[in-house]
């Protein structure tokens, strides 16, 4: 039994050094990774690339078509929101890196959801509730990883990943590009002027 013992915390001995040495190893790829990633600034992008890297972030698409996509995040929070996006025809690909951190995409109803993602010592989550959507209905392919951590998509995000808002504060709702004036739905989210706050005084 004493042997048994041993050869068991033997096994997890080694499982420690090693996670703890993958994950130093991780931290110093990903510190050097953050100064190289060209990241997706336009929110009308229909192939963006974002990324969350010792930082949460939030990207709100707007695409007209998206194709395909790649999420990065390491050792933090990131939360992708689509609801504002329409797919391309063909259907979208989302490519996943997701280490030591979260990815939460909020997608909108009527979107079919496939998960190809590999997780190791985490998980992905598909929210998506697809049974009664026709066969044709927009499809969203995710592949990728998550590696000590994990990757949700939802129609009704209830609280943040990133951090961006107060612990258990939903998302905003989702932007409405119908409702939205044509100047404004072409320009850059941040391009647009913010109204006055209560009690501050109109420009002009």
């Amino acid at each position: 039994m004493s042997r048994l013992f041993r050869g068991v915390v033997r096994v997890f001995a080694l499982f420690f050094v090693a996670s703890t040495l993958l994950g130093i190893g991780s931290a110093v790829v990903a510190a050097f990774a953050k100064r190289r990633i060209v990241t997706t600034q336009d929110p009308a992008s229909n192939e963006p690339t974002v990324a969350s890297v010792f930082g949460g972030e939030r990207f709100v698409s707007l695409a007209p078509a998206l194709r395909r996509g790649r999420v990065i995040t390491w050792f933090a929070g990131h939360d992708v929101d689509l609801r504002g996006a329409t797919l391309d025809p063909l259907g979208a690909t989302l490519d996943l890196r997701t280490m030591y951190g979260g990815t939460q995409i909020a997608v909108p109803e009527g979107w079919r959801v496939r998960s190809r993602v590999v997780s190791i010592f985490g998980g992905t989550e598909v929210g998506v509730d697809d049974a009664d959507l026709p066969t044709d209905a927009p499809l969203l392919e995710l592949r990728g990883f998550t590696l000590f951590g994990g990757a949700r998509v939802t129609t009704s995000p209830d609280a943040s990943w990133s951090g961006a808002d107060q612990e258990g504060e939903a998302l905003p709702p989702a932007v409405d590009r119908v409702a939205l004036p044509a100047v404004e739905r072409a320009a850059p989210l941040a391009d647009r002027v913010a109204p006055p706050a209560v009690g501050e005084p109109l420009p002009g």
